[in-house]
Protein backbone atom coordinates (compact mmCIF):
# COMPACT_ATOMS: atom_id res chain seq x y z
CA UNK A 1 0.00 0.00 0.00
CA UNK A 2 1.20 3.54 -1.01
CA UNK A 3 2.26 5.91 1.92
CA UNK A 4 -0.47 8.31 0.72
CA UNK A 5 -2.98 5.83 0.45
CA UNK A 6 -1.88 4.59 4.19
CA UNK A 7 -2.41 8.23 5.46
CA UNK A 8 -5.81 9.02 3.82
CA UNK A 9 -6.94 5.71 5.14
CA UNK A 10 -5.60 7.11 8.79
CA UNK A 11 -7.66 9.98 8.97
CA UNK A 12 -10.69 8.22 8.79
CA UNK A 13 -9.60 6.21 12.09
CA UNK A 14 -11.05 2.73 11.14
CA UNK A 15 -8.73 0.74 9.79
CA UNK A 16 -10.15 -2.83 8.39
CA UNK A 17 -8.73 -5.92 6.54
CA UNK A 18 -5.83 -4.11 5.47
CA UNK A 19 -2.86 -6.37 4.45
CA UNK A 20 0.49 -4.56 5.32
CA UNK A 21 2.63 -7.43 5.40
CA UNK A 22 6.76 -6.97 5.07
CA UNK A 23 5.90 -3.32 4.62
CA UNK A 24 8.46 -0.84 5.84
CA UNK A 25 6.53 1.90 8.01
CA UNK A 26 8.31 4.84 9.32
CA UNK A 27 6.60 7.64 11.31
CA UNK A 28 2.98 6.08 10.55
CA UNK A 29 0.75 7.83 13.17
CA UNK A 30 -2.24 5.21 13.79
CA UNK A 31 -3.50 6.74 17.41
CA UNK A 32 -6.73 6.73 18.11
CA UNK A 33 -7.83 4.26 15.48
CA UNK A 34 -9.52 1.27 15.37
CA UNK A 35 -7.64 -0.94 13.64
CA UNK A 36 -9.40 -4.81 12.64
CA UNK A 37 -7.91 -7.45 11.02
CA UNK A 38 -4.80 -5.56 10.02
CA UNK A 39 -1.69 -7.87 8.53
CA UNK A 40 0.99 -6.38 9.90
CA UNK A 41 3.37 -9.62 9.34
CA UNK A 42 7.12 -9.40 8.52
CA UNK A 43 6.52 -5.77 8.49
CA UNK A 44 9.21 -3.14 9.45
CA UNK A 45 7.53 -0.42 11.80
CA UNK A 46 10.12 2.61 12.60
CA UNK A 47 9.45 5.46 15.08
CA UNK A 48 5.28 4.29 14.72
CA UNK A 49 2.69 5.57 17.03
CA UNK A 50 -0.66 3.74 18.48
CA UNK A 51 -0.86 5.68 21.11
CA UNK A 52 -4.74 5.37 22.38
CA UNK A 53 -5.19 2.69 19.73
CA UNK A 54 -8.29 -0.24 19.78
CA UNK A 55 -5.95 -3.12 18.14
CA UNK A 56 -8.03 -6.06 17.69
CA UNK A 57 -7.52 -9.50 15.54
CA UNK A 58 -3.85 -8.22 14.07
CA UNK A 59 -1.34 -10.25 12.74
CA UNK A 60 2.20 -8.65 14.21
CA UNK A 61 4.30 -12.39 13.91
CA UNK A 62 7.47 -11.76 12.76
CA UNK A 63 7.39 -8.16 13.04
CA UNK A 64 9.82 -5.60 13.70
CA UNK A 65 8.78 -2.70 15.73
CA UNK A 66 11.70 -0.25 16.96
CA UNK A 67 11.10 3.43 18.61
CA UNK A 68 7.35 3.62 18.64
CA UNK A 69 4.50 3.95 21.48
CA UNK A 70 1.19 2.20 22.41
CA UNK A 71 0.67 3.89 24.95
CA UNK A 72 -3.00 3.61 26.39
CA UNK A 73 -3.58 0.97 23.39
CA UNK A 74 -6.03 -1.30 24.03
CA UNK A 75 -4.24 -5.03 22.05
CA UNK A 76 -7.15 -7.97 21.95
CA UNK A 77 -7.24 -10.77 20.18
CA UNK A 78 -3.56 -10.03 18.44
CA UNK A 79 -0.35 -12.51 17.41
CA UNK A 80 3.43 -11.26 18.29
CA UNK A 81 5.24 -14.69 17.54
CA UNK A 82 8.69 -13.86 16.96
CA UNK A 83 7.84 -9.90 16.98
CA UNK A 84 11.08 -8.12 17.80
CA UNK A 85 10.51 -5.19 19.84
CA UNK A 86 13.29 -3.23 20.55
CA UNK A 87 14.66 0.43 21.14
CA UNK A 88 12.12 2.86 23.03
CA UNK A 89 8.48 1.33 22.89
CA UNK A 90 6.50 2.85 25.34
CA UNK A 91 3.53 0.57 26.87
CA UNK A 92 2.41 2.53 29.59
CA UNK A 93 -1.41 2.55 30.39
CA UNK A 94 -1.52 -0.40 27.47
CA UNK A 95 -3.68 -3.44 28.13
CA UNK A 96 -2.79 -7.16 26.24
CA UNK A 97 -6.06 -9.15 26.86
CA UNK A 98 -5.94 -12.73 24.67
CA UNK A 99 -2.46 -11.78 22.77
CA UNK A 100 -0.21 -14.68 22.09
CA UNK A 101 3.25 -13.56 23.33
CA UNK A 102 4.87 -16.81 22.46
CA UNK A 103 8.48 -16.61 21.95
CA UNK A 104 8.07 -12.59 21.52
CA UNK A 105 11.43 -10.34 21.70
CA UNK A 106 11.38 -7.51 23.93
CA UNK A 107 14.53 -5.29 24.26
CA UNK A 108 16.27 -3.38 26.98
CA UNK A 109 13.74 -0.54 26.46
CA UNK A 110 10.55 -2.49 25.49
CA UNK A 111 9.05 -3.56 28.73
CA UNK A 112 5.54 -5.34 28.74
CA UNK A 113 5.37 -5.13 32.66
CA UNK A 114 2.41 -7.15 34.57
CA UNK A 115 0.28 -4.39 34.68
CA UNK A 116 0.00 -4.24 30.78
CA UNK A 117 -1.61 -8.11 31.15
CA UNK A 118 -5.30 -7.69 31.28
CA UNK A 119 -6.57 -9.62 34.69
CA UNK A 120 -2.67 -10.91 35.12
CA UNK A 121 -3.21 -13.77 32.87
CA UNK A 122 -2.19 -14.72 29.37
CA UNK A 123 -4.36 -15.88 26.93
CA UNK A 124 -2.30 -19.81 26.98
CA UNK A 125 -4.61 -19.89 30.56
CA UNK A 126 -7.70 -20.05 28.82
CA UNK A 127 -8.44 -22.67 26.83
CA UNK A 128 -11.41 -21.50 25.54
CA UNK A 129 -10.59 -18.30 24.13
CA UNK A 130 -6.59 -19.75 23.24
CA UNK A 131 -8.96 -22.45 21.21
CA UNK A 132 -10.76 -19.80 19.89
CA UNK A 133 -7.57 -17.74 19.01
CA UNK A 134 -6.06 -20.57 17.16
CA UNK A 135 -9.50 -21.97 15.13
CA UNK A 136 -11.38 -18.59 14.47
CA UNK A 137 -8.40 -16.52 13.36
CA UNK A 138 -9.16 -17.49 9.44
CA UNK A 139 -12.75 -15.77 10.31
CA UNK A 140 -11.96 -13.32 12.80
CA UNK A 141 -8.52 -12.62 12.28
CA UNK A 142 -6.30 -12.21 8.71
CA UNK A 143 -7.14 -15.52 7.33
CA UNK A 144 -5.53 -18.72 6.94
CA UNK A 145 -1.70 -18.34 8.69
CA UNK A 146 1.32 -18.68 7.07
CA UNK A 147 4.25 -18.76 8.18
CA UNK A 148 8.01 -16.27 7.42
CA UNK A 149 8.10 -18.31 4.16
CA UNK A 150 4.46 -17.04 2.98
CA UNK A 151 3.49 -21.33 3.36
CA UNK A 152 0.73 -22.56 4.71
CA UNK A 153 1.58 -23.28 8.50
CA UNK A 154 1.36 -27.21 8.74
CA UNK A 155 0.85 -27.10 12.74
CA UNK A 156 -2.14 -28.36 14.53
CA UNK A 157 -4.37 -26.19 16.29
CA UNK A 158 -5.04 -29.45 18.58
CA UNK A 159 -1.69 -29.73 19.41
CA UNK A 160 -1.05 -26.11 19.74
CA UNK A 161 -3.62 -26.51 22.32
CA UNK A 162 -2.16 -29.35 24.11
CA UNK A 163 1.15 -27.80 24.77
CA UNK A 164 -0.14 -24.35 26.07
CA UNK A 165 1.14 -24.99 29.60
CA UNK A 166 4.47 -25.46 28.10
CA UNK A 167 4.35 -22.24 26.08
CA UNK A 168 3.01 -20.28 29.58
CA UNK A 169 5.94 -21.87 31.26
CA UNK A 170 8.32 -19.95 28.91
CA UNK A 171 6.68 -16.84 28.69
CA UNK A 172 6.23 -16.50 32.18
CA UNK A 173 9.85 -17.85 33.02
CA UNK A 174 11.29 -15.28 30.29
CA UNK A 175 8.87 -12.71 32.01
CA UNK A 176 10.85 -13.58 35.31
CA UNK A 177 14.28 -12.95 33.29
CA UNK A 178 13.48 -9.89 31.51
CA UNK A 179 11.69 -8.51 34.79
CA UNK A 180 14.23 -9.21 37.17
CA UNK A 181 17.16 -8.33 35.47
CA UNK A 182 15.41 -4.47 34.76
CA UNK A 183 15.10 -4.56 38.70
CA UNK A 184 11.70 -4.56 38.31
CA UNK A 185 11.70 -7.18 41.06
CA UNK A 186 7.98 -7.24 42.42
CA UNK A 187 7.00 -8.12 38.74
CA UNK A 188 9.66 -11.21 38.35
CA UNK A 189 8.81 -12.99 41.48
CA UNK A 190 5.34 -12.92 40.48
CA UNK A 191 6.19 -14.07 37.01
CA UNK A 192 8.77 -16.66 38.81
CA UNK A 193 5.42 -18.12 40.78
CA UNK A 194 3.43 -17.78 37.51
CA UNK A 195 5.97 -20.00 35.54
CA UNK A 196 6.16 -22.18 38.73
CA UNK A 197 2.16 -22.96 38.62
CA UNK A 198 2.49 -23.34 34.91
CA UNK A 199 5.58 -26.15 34.86
CA UNK A 200 2.90 -27.74 37.67
CA UNK A 201 0.22 -28.07 34.68
CA UNK A 202 2.80 -28.95 32.24
CA UNK A 203 3.83 -31.85 33.67
CA UNK A 204 -0.16 -32.88 34.78
CA UNK A 205 -0.78 -32.36 30.85
CA UNK A 206 2.29 -34.78 30.34
CA UNK A 207 0.93 -37.80 32.43
CA UNK A 208 -1.58 -38.40 29.56
CA UNK A 209 0.83 -38.10 26.95
CA UNK A 210 1.33 -41.80 25.29
CA UNK A 211 4.55 -39.95 24.11
CA UNK A 212 6.51 -39.68 27.43
CA UNK A 213 8.00 -42.22 28.78
CA UNK A 214 6.71 -43.81 32.07
CA UNK A 215 9.50 -43.45 33.75
CA UNK A 216 9.67 -39.86 32.97
CA UNK A 217 6.23 -39.55 33.82
CA UNK A 218 6.67 -41.31 37.17
CA UNK A 219 9.31 -38.67 38.12
CA UNK A 220 6.89 -36.07 36.78
CA UNK A 221 4.53 -37.02 39.84
CA UNK A 222 7.60 -36.39 42.35
CA UNK A 223 7.78 -32.72 41.13
CA UNK A 224 4.36 -32.34 40.38
CA UNK A 225 3.91 -33.29 44.23
CA UNK A 226 6.97 -31.46 45.81
CA UNK A 227 5.57 -28.17 43.19
CA UNK A 228 2.36 -28.38 44.91
CA UNK A 229 3.36 -28.31 48.31
CA UNK A 230 5.79 -25.27 47.72
CA UNK A 231 3.00 -23.82 46.52
CA UNK A 232 0.43 -24.77 49.19
CA UNK A 233 2.41 -24.10 52.12
CA UNK A 234 4.91 -21.10 50.94
CA UNK A 235 4.31 -19.93 47.82
CA UNK A 236 6.67 -20.79 46.25
CA UNK A 237 8.97 -18.82 49.33
CA UNK A 238 7.50 -15.76 47.80
CA UNK A 239 4.13 -15.11 50.21
CA UNK A 240 4.38 -14.23 53.47
CA UNK A 241 0.67 -15.19 53.93
CA UNK A 242 1.03 -18.33 53.26
CA UNK A 243 4.75 -18.94 55.43
CA UNK A 244 2.90 -17.48 58.23
CA UNK A 245 -0.50 -19.75 58.08
CA UNK A 246 1.98 -22.76 57.33
CA UNK A 247 3.89 -21.61 60.72
CA UNK A 248 0.77 -21.63 62.76
CA UNK A 249 -0.85 -24.43 61.83
CA UNK A 250 2.66 -26.64 62.67
CA UNK A 251 2.24 -24.76 65.91
CA UNK A 252 -1.43 -26.12 66.65
CA UNK A 253 -0.85 -29.57 64.89
CA UNK A 254 2.42 -30.61 66.95
CA UNK A 255 -0.11 -29.40 70.34
CA UNK A 256 -2.75 -31.85 69.44
CA UNK A 257 -0.31 -34.40 68.62
CA UNK A 258 1.29 -34.00 72.35
CA UNK A 259 -2.20 -33.56 73.85
CA UNK A 260 -3.68 -36.97 72.49
CA UNK A 261 0.21 -39.08 72.88
CA UNK A 262 0.76 -37.29 76.92
CA UNK A 263 -1.57 -38.31 79.44
CA UNK A 264 -3.05 -35.28 81.46
CA UNK A 265 -1.54 -33.01 79.61
CA UNK A 266 -3.77 -29.78 78.73
CA UNK A 267 -3.78 -28.67 75.45
CA UNK A 268 -2.61 -25.12 76.49
CA UNK A 269 0.45 -26.66 78.01
CA UNK A 270 0.90 -28.28 74.73
CA UNK A 271 0.73 -25.30 72.83
CA UNK A 272 3.60 -23.76 75.16
CA UNK A 273 5.83 -26.99 74.61
CA UNK A 274 4.84 -26.81 70.58
CA UNK A 275 6.10 -23.01 70.86
CA UNK A 276 9.47 -23.81 72.30
CA UNK A 277 10.22 -26.64 69.93
CA UNK A 278 9.48 -24.40 66.84
CA UNK A 279 12.47 -22.39 68.21
CA UNK A 280 14.74 -25.52 69.35
CA UNK A 281 13.93 -24.97 73.02
CA UNK A 282 13.23 -27.86 75.62
CA UNK A 283 10.26 -28.20 78.11
CA UNK A 284 10.54 -29.14 81.64
CA UNK A 285 7.10 -30.27 81.40
CA UNK A 286 7.99 -33.51 79.49
CA UNK A 287 10.02 -35.94 81.55
CA UNK A 288 10.22 -39.29 80.85
CA UNK A 289 8.30 -39.10 77.70
CA UNK A 290 7.40 -42.24 75.00
CA UNK A 291 9.94 -43.13 72.38
CA UNK A 292 7.31 -41.48 70.40
CA UNK A 293 6.86 -38.34 71.89
CA UNK A 294 10.19 -38.12 72.08
CA UNK A 295 10.53 -38.34 67.99
CA UNK A 296 8.22 -35.82 67.52
CA UNK A 297 10.22 -33.17 69.30
CA UNK A 298 12.86 -33.53 67.35
CA UNK A 299 10.92 -33.98 63.61
CA UNK A 300 8.73 -30.09 64.92
CA UNK A 301 12.01 -28.48 66.28
CA UNK A 302 13.68 -29.78 63.06
CA UNK A 303 10.53 -28.49 60.89
CA UNK A 304 10.76 -25.51 63.12
CA UNK A 305 14.58 -24.45 62.12
CA UNK A 306 13.29 -24.80 58.27
CA UNK A 307 10.08 -22.52 58.45
CA UNK A 308 12.18 -19.84 60.10
CA UNK A 309 15.24 -20.23 57.75
CA UNK A 310 12.47 -19.75 54.79
CA UNK A 311 10.68 -17.06 56.74
CA UNK A 312 13.93 -15.05 56.91
CA UNK A 313 14.11 -16.07 53.09
CA UNK A 314 10.55 -14.12 52.41
CA UNK A 315 11.20 -11.86 54.87
CA UNK A 316 14.33 -10.53 52.97
CA UNK A 317 12.71 -11.11 49.45
CA UNK A 318 9.85 -8.54 50.89
CA UNK A 319 12.54 -6.06 52.23
CA UNK A 320 13.93 -6.21 48.92
CA UNK A 321 11.07 -5.40 46.71
CA UNK A 322 10.20 -2.10 49.06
Amino acid sequence: MEREELLKLIETKRIIGVDLSGEKLEKIDFSGCTLERVNFKGCEMVHCRFRNARISWSDFRYAEIQHGTFEGAQIDFCDFYRAFIDGVVIFNGSSFSNCSLNKTYLGDCAIIRKENLKESRILQQNKDEYRKFLVDWHMYGTGERTNDLNVKSDWSPQAAVDARWADAEVIYKNFNALWTGKGYIADGNWAYVQGKRMERMRMISELSDDKIPFGKKLSNILHISTNFLSDLFFGYGESMTKMILTYILTVFFFAWAFTENVSLLEYSQAFGISLKNMVGMDSDILQDVSPLVDMLNVIQTTIGILLTGIFGFILGNKIRNQ
